[in-house]
């Protein structure tokens, strides 16, 4: 004699309970996907910036205590004195400087032949998001320089801003150049 089939539906043998569980499980997968994964994708991004930007203020304060030759003996205590700006673009979702469909700047449509990047030693050689800039002035005490590093993230006009401020030490000397002071580290916009 056969038995009675009973039809247990596409859950098979799974109570109500267990179906409930998997479709909370479900539901927390797919709000880490839609809320997570952008998050993930933006610390990446403003991670590049922090580092990049560090990596600047460090060859910075290298250039400021590493003696050099002047027109009479050593040259003062300075940051390399100018300006630099990666592009003139306001953004990488400029299609003149961006890698064709992404809102990433294509490192080989930027000016990396001016004077502060080449004292800077300072060149990308992959796709970014940030366009960065350099200030540089003074001498000793009074030296200063400031990093910046602008992205539109999502191309909306807004601007996401890291920025390092270093200034020269009170206590350098044309002879002896020391440079104890840390440079300040501001955000704005941070994922934008």
């Amino acid at each position: 004699m056969a038995e009675p089939t009973t039809d247990k539906g596409p859950w098979g043998a799974l109570g109500w309970g267990q179906v409930a569980l998997i479709c909370t499980l479900l539901l927390a997968l797919g709000a880490v996907a839609a809320f997570g994964v952008p998050a993930l994708q933006a610390r990446a991004t403003s991670d590049e910036a922090v580092e990049t930007l560090a990596r600047l203020a460090r060859r910075a304060a290298v250039y400021y205590v590493k003696p050099r030759g002047g027109a009479e003996g050593r040259a003062p205590c300075a940051f390399p004195v100018g300006y630099a700006r990666t592009t003139l673009a306001a953004s990488c979702c400029d299609p003149s400087v961006a890698v064709a469909g992404t809102h990433r700047c294509d490192p080989d449509k930027l000016e990396w032949d001016k004077t502060v990047w080449n004292t800077l030693r300072f060149e990308l050689d992959e796709p970014h998001a940030y366009i960065y800039e350099y200030r540089g002035e003074g001498e000793l005490g009074d030296a200063r320089f400031e990093l910046s590093a602008y992205a539109d993230l999502d191309c909306d006009g807004t601007f996401s801003t890291f920025r390092y401020v270093g200034q020269g030490d009170p206590r350098s000397r044309s002879d002896d150049c020391v440079l104890q002071t840390v440079p300040v580290f501001t955000t704005h916009n941070v994922g934008e």
